[in-house]
């Protein structure tokens, strides 16, 4: 490098040139310093100059730094550049390396160094120039000052940050003010000699105002920070209310630093005053005498108390960017604080503490709700609170004890004082607080023992929701050990004072702050479990609703906002798992996770009690009725209760639907008298108003029993299904929340009432299906009106697109029960008119089927603006639907699906070859047509996939066809039977007793070999043995009492009898499909005498159940007639027994009689005489109200995951329990698990129906979750099967759920005259 290069560059740069360069930018930056406000704003900003001012490359000094660079570097950077293309290695390794080589040489170069270096001397050289040129600047003014004003005359110095010489500009002009900015440390000095409390008032005064103009961090930054501070805290506590005020206000403008450091030493400075205050300055008031908030000293204490209080508020929201030592500092200098309690004089009343203070400003314990919120405040508060300050829980916790035992005094006092608390509290002006209207000017000894008591509630309130708060229990008071159960307890008392009879809510009386934490309490499931899921607990809570019950002489009962703070409590607890079954079962049983149905001394049965015989006006004439909002609030509770399945075995027994039923009558018929005007009566408004209210009320909770299958058959007994359907309608349209502790809409309610035919009946007389067919139809076809059309709508990718996702659902959860389908559809005819126009929209099911699925004309093509995404969306919904059966043959014997499909893939071809044109529609009527065609589980049919596979060559190797049958590659091949005879357990068992009496020991012994066998060898439990060990077991069962419910009836028909007549054309397709399955699985031929053999066997059985059935004059369709399904038991009962029908017929003779028939074989209690009226006419059957109920039941407690997805989706456990039982589980079943499924109910007991259910729902968790969350988990249920299932491996398990829940099940199922 070169040497004179070098020397050039240095020599350039000289003193005179950079001292006004460095003035003329320090000039132009002069405003944004003075902005900056610190020190270390300033320092960022000349840091990021380059950044943030667009006029940095113009100032002079840049400009001279950057030709020195250009100068003294440039030579260099030319040399180096030279080099790299004469070697020719300039690109080899890219060009960002080469410019890094480049700049590394040049910055260890020795030009670069002194370059640097005299930059650095003369710059410096022109600060210190600077420095000096602006103090003799200062020294001449305040010198010409002095002489001008005169001795005396005081003038704040002005501190700055730079000077210029007067001859070259006018900028330093602009500081020479009052402003400090940043004093040197002498400055600070004097102005800390002047605060000493020695000195005059007036001089401490003009230091502090002094102080007070310079930033906060250049305060705390400098070396007199304990003297300052020390001043500070003498002038907060002077007698002179200026230099006071002055000091306080000081500490309020230091809180405004956003420097945590800055923060923390006002904050323990404010503290550590006030601590003093308690410590060394004598009481601040005391208990006897109260306190006076006019009086000056007492107004200083409260506006110092305010400050602190507002920064113990706001600190939490940002101290978790702040360092370990911030937090600490801050919470041990308060709780330090709080903990304090003055010395009490000899014989003198109880001194105030700071805790009083701090009480008057947040009664609520705001502070301390925040401190607790975060994890990471909140484990150093409780850590400091158990190690240091254990004495302020433990005093909250007596005196708390005190004013509760106080209670059993004349409460006259306590009114007075909760009255006064309502009005303003204390004026947080600077100026003493005003007397006048509103506003408080004393607090009396039993106001402040209150308010202390209403923050030491609020507290302990908060350090019970979590597990270290619990911990600090119990507590010794009094020599007495006070567990977090005894200090509810004595909370809960607090609930039933006598003042609380008139008193409404007023926010701050006893009750209702005891309330709100008990509420509190119950919304945290860890704090529920250990603080009030206790017996104890509950039973005070609910002593003043047994004394509405039970009434005491000369005891006066519990009033109006008693009883409404107990409901607003129970209804929390209700409102979660754990509460509900504390309140159901009691603290054993919660905790036994039993339900037991025998304890009848459980909240429930008081809550529930409590509410029939107030809405049937039955309570003791001792005391006035309570008003309607007080019954309204406990049918509320019992609402939350009913609504899930346990609670509605628990209380139905109490009749309460039909007590709302009647109230709700009643309150119906006074609303309609109470709107007709009548203006002599004054208040009729009112009056009308509260009973419109009250009718709303009622058939709101009435409505709700329609949440479980159990209550919504009780619904339909009331006989006001429709009304309630129609009033969730209205809020259904709204889409309104069920209630204020229910997170979803009415989607579940509304497919639980789909489920049943008088359901569906009352959704179609209300409009609603009217509503989402023409709301379907609108997204599919029309698109909405209210949405600006800014560019074109995108192609649908997905089948069904995501805008008609939900209406997809919704008409899938409509139509997911055969009942409610044969109610919608059954000899409804489609219109097939030969033309449609575009307003032709269809408004019934029927209508949705003609337009959407059998498009199969010109004129229903032609009438679609989308008719590919329609008519798709068409066959997804008839795929769903055919996936029943029964809804299949209804379909198909109605409307002739397959027909129409097939005639529409033999149009679809292409002219020159006739070979079927593979597009979506075809795709998708090929998987309906396999799919209706083919009965199988999941391992016995093939269906074919709905979308194309990615292999350019063959994209659809599953063949098309237009005529049946279906090509060969879809049924799989069946093993045929085998001829060797494989010996069981079982088997030798039935062999080795086969003359044996059939009685309890031996179906005991036959109960523990089918077991052993289907645990162990499942496969060897073939059709024929199971046959034969069915036989036998229902030849014993019929002598059991227990299992024999049904009279024993002769049959009474003739074989030339039933020659004449003929199945129903469902049935006639039913035998079809059950011959087609039978010869798949090689159990029967497809011949004409099997055919025969089958549809005499079910003339048989439709013949001998007729002889059991009444009459019925009822709307449903579903009961006029003979049973309108197909009989899958029948015909699963045919194919175990290889076809032999008398074998059969006999079989089903005795099994008739037995409870298990009731369940299994749907069509045996159709319309049955055995069953009381109410129940026949409700067309609801027992597998749904009873067996589909306790699946929801268990699976609520055992498997909840499966329980909520359900809830979260809109569907219901029930919908498709009763949608797999009623067929059998045919097609979602292998053949042999499905005779394991029957023999399993039939041996072990009809029971395990449920328990099979329950089993299969576990099984597919993984499944149910994951579609939920894709939002199919319908689609999923109805069309896929159930792979993997085997009734052998979940054996175990419905044995453990028989042992937990077979006294509460099969009671029920017995009983199937009382459900």
């Amino acid at each position: 490098m070169s040497t004179p290069a070098s020397s050039s560059g240095m020599s350039s740069l000289k003193a005179q040139d950079v001292l006004p360069a460095l003035r003329q930018m320090m000039k132009n930056l002069e405003p944004n310093i003075r902005a900056s406000g610190s020190m270390d704003a300033a320092e960022d900003l000349m840091l990021h100059l380059e950044e943030r001012d667009p006029s940095f490359h113009r100032y002079e000094f840049v400009k001279l730094i950057r030709s020195n660079i250009e100068e003294s570097l440039g030579p260099l950077m030319d040399e180096e550049i030279e080099k790299y293309a004469r070697s020719g290695q300039a690109y080899d390794t890219g060009q960002d390396t080469v410019v890094q080589t480049m700049v590394a040489h040049l910055v260890n170069s020795p030009a670069y160094s002194n370059l640097t270096q005299q930059l650095m001397v003369e710059t410096k050289s022109a600060v210190d120039n600077l420095t000096r040129e602006f103090q003799e600047e200062q020294e001449a003014q305040q010198a010409l000052e002095s002489r001008v004003e005169g001795p005396g005359f005081r003038r704040a110095p002005s501190f700055g940050y730079l000077s210029q010489s007067s001859d070259n500009d006018s900028c330093g002009s602009s500081l020479n003010n009052s402003d400090f900015m940043f004093p040197n440390q002498k400055e600070f000095e004097q102005i800390g000699e002047k605060m000493d409390q020695r000195q005059p008032v007036e001089t401490r005064i003009e230091a502090i105002e002094q102080l007070g103009r310079i930033p906060p961090t250049e305060v705390l930054s400098s070396d007199n920070w304990s003297q300052l501070k020390k001043g500070l805290m003498d002038a907060l506590g002077d007698a002179n209310e200026q230099l006071a005020d002055k000091s306080l206000k000081l500490h309020a403008r230091m809180f405004s630093s956003s420097q945590h450091s800055m923060n923390r030493e006002v904050y323990t400075s404010l503290v550590e005053h006030l601590n003093m205050q308690f410590t060394y300055k004598g009481q601040k008031g005391d208990l006897k005498t109260g306190l006076d908030v006019t009086s000056p000293s007492a107004c200083r204490l409260l506006r110092r108390f305010r400050l602190m209080n507002e920064f113990m508020c706001v600190v939490p929201s940002y101290w978790i960017r702040c360092p370990d030592k911030f937090l600490e500092e801050v919470i041990d200098s308060t709780l330090y604080l709080l903990h304090t309690h003055p010395t009490k004089a000899l014989g003198g009343a109880e001194p105030l503490t700071p805790v009083h203070y701090l009480a008057m400003l947040d009664k609520k314990a705001g502070w301390f709700k925040k401190w607790m919120h975060g994890n990471y405040s909140r484990t150093v508060v409780l850590r400091m609170l158990k190690e240091k300050y254990r004495a302020l829980i433990d005093n909250a916790v007596k005196k708390s004890l005190e004013f509760c035992e106080s209670r059993k005094q004349p409460h006259s006092l306590l009114d007075e004082v909760t009255s006064a608390l309502q009005r303003e509290s204390i004026s947080t002006d600077s100026q003493l607080p005003n007397v006048g209207e509103g506003k408080r000017t004393t607090y009396a000894g039993p106001e402040l023992e209150y308010i202390y008591f209403i923050h030491s509630l609020c507290m302990l309130g908060r350090m019970l929701l979590y597990s270290k708060g619990r911990a600090f229990f119990p507590i010794k008071v009094k020599d007495k050990e006070v567990k977090v159960t005894d200090l509810l307890v004595s909370f809960v008392q607090l609930l039933s004072l006598p003042n609380q009879s008139t008193r409404p809510y007023t926010g701050l009386d006893a009750a209702s702050l005891v309330a709100d934490v008990l509420k509190m309490i119950a919304g945290c499931e860890a704090a529920l479990v250990e603080c009030l899921c206790k017996d104890a607990v509950v039973s005070v809570l609910l002593e003043p609703v047994k004394a509405r019950l039970m009434p005491t002489k000369g005891k006066k009962a519990a009033g109006e906002a008693t009883l409404l703070h107990i409901a607003d409590i129970l209804s929390c607890l209700a409102s979660s798992q754990t509460g509900r079954r504390m309140l159901l079962y009691g603290e054993a049983g919660n905790k036994a996770g039993k339900p037991n149905r025998n304890i009848s001394s459980t909240a429930a049965h008081t809550i529930v009690e409590f509410a029939t015989r107030a809405l049937s006006s039955t309570l003791p004439s001792e005391e006035s009725s309570p008003s309607y909002e007080v019954v309204g609030a406990y049918v509320f509770v019992c609402r939350q209760l009913y609504s899930t399945c346990e609670g509605l075995s628990v209380m139905h027994s109490y009749k309460l639907h039909a007590c709302i039923a009647e109230a709700w009558r009643m309150a119906s018929h006074e609303a309609d008298i109470a709107t007709t005007p009548l203006p002599a009566v004054e208040g009729d408004q009112t009056d009308s108003r509260r009973v419109l209210l009250w009718e709303e009320s009622l058939i709101d909770n009435l409505l709700n029993f329609a949440a479980t299958p159990k209550g919504l058959l009780l619904l339909q007994q009331t006989g006001h299904i429709n009304e309630c359907v129609d009033y969730m309608y209205a809020r259904y349209a709204k889409k309104l929340q069920v209630s204020k502790h229910e997170k979803f809409g009415y989607g579940v309610m509304v497919t639980q009432v789909a489920a049943t035919a008088p359901g569906m009946v009352a959704l179609q007389s209300t409009g609603f299906i009217k509503a989402l067919v023409n709301e379907l139809w609108t997204q599919l076809e029309c698109g909405r009106d209210d949405v600006r059309v800014i560019r074109p709508t995108p192609i649908p990718v997905d089948p069904i697109d995501r805008t008609a996702h939900k209406s997809f659902t919704a008409v899938l959860n409509l139509l997911s029960s055969f009942p409610a389908v044969y109610e919608a559809l059954a000899e409804q005819k489609l219109q097939n008119a030969e033309s449609y126009t575009f307003r032709d929209m269809p408004n019934d099911m029927g209508g949705l089927i003609e337009r959407l699925i059998l498009v199969d004309t010109p004129a229903k093509m032609h009438a679609l603006f989308n008719y590919e995404q329609s008519h798709t969306f068409g066959l997804r919904v008839l795929s769903v639907m055919c996936s029943c059966l029964d809804t299949f043959l209804l379909l198909e014997t109605q409307y002739k699906v397959q027909e129409s499909l097939l005639g529409c893939q033999a149009e679809n071809v292409k002219e020159e070859s006739n070979e079927l044109i593979i597009d979506a529609l075809s795709v998708e009527r090929n998987h309906v047509l396999v799919r209706t065609y083919l009965i199988g589980g999941p391992s016995e049919r093939k269906l074919p996939p709905r979308v194309l596979l990615e292999d350019g060559r063959d994209p659809y190797p599953f063949p098309l066809f237009s005529s049946f049958p279906i090509p060969k590659s879809y049924p799989t091949t069946m093993a045929g039977r085998s001829a060797m005879k494989q010996d069981s357990e079982l088997s030798r068992y039935l062999s080795q007793t086969k003359t044996a009496e059939k009685n309890q020991a031996w179906l005991d012994g036959c109960r523990k070999a089918f077991c052993k066998v289907l645990t162990s060898k499942p496969d060897l439990a073939k059709a024929n043995v199971l046959v034969d060990m069915l036989e036998k077991v229902v030849q014993g069962q019929i002598k059991v009492q227990e299992e024999t419910i049904f009279p024993k009836v002769d049959y009474k028909g003739s074989d030339k009898g039933l020659k004449s007549q003929s199945l129903s054309a469902v049935q006639q397709l039913g035998v079809q499909l059950t011959i087609r399955y039978g010869t798949h699985l090689n159990l029967v031929k497809n011949s004409k005498d099997t055919k025969e053999q089958l549809s005499h066997l079910l003339k048989q059985v439709r013949f001998f159940l007729r002889q059991q059935q009444r009459n019925i004059d009822c709307q449903l369709r579903l009961l006029q007639g003979e049973y309108v399904g197909h009989d899958w038991f029948t015909s699963t009962l045919f194919l175990m027994m290889m076809g032999k029908s008398e074998r059969c017929w006999n079989f089903l003779l005795k099994f008739s009689t037995l409870l298990s028939s009731g369940y299994l074989w749907m069509p045996r209690l159709h319309a049955s005489a055995h069953l009381p009226v109410p129940l026949t006419v409700s067309g609801i059957h027992p597998v749904y109200y009873c067996s589909a109920h306790y699946v929801e039941l268990i699976l609520q407690a055992e498997v909840p995951a499966v329980a909520s997805a359900f809830r979260m989706s809109g569907y219901t456990p029930s919908q498709i329990c009763q949608h797999w039982l009623r067929q059998c589980f045919w097609n979602y079943l292998d053949w042999l698990e499905i005779c394991h499924y029957l023999c399993t109910c039939i041996v072990l007991g009809v029971d395990y129906q449920v328990y099979t259910c329950v089993a299969i729902l576990r099984h597919l968790t993984h499944d149910i979750l994951q579609h939920t969350q894709n939002q199919d988990l319908q689609v999923f249920l109805k069309e896929q099967p159930i792979p993997g299932f085997r009734v052998g491996e979940h054996l175990e398990f419905m044995q453990q759920l028989e042992e937990r829940y077979r006294q509460t099940v099969q009671p029920d199922m017995r009983n199937l005259a009382k459900p």
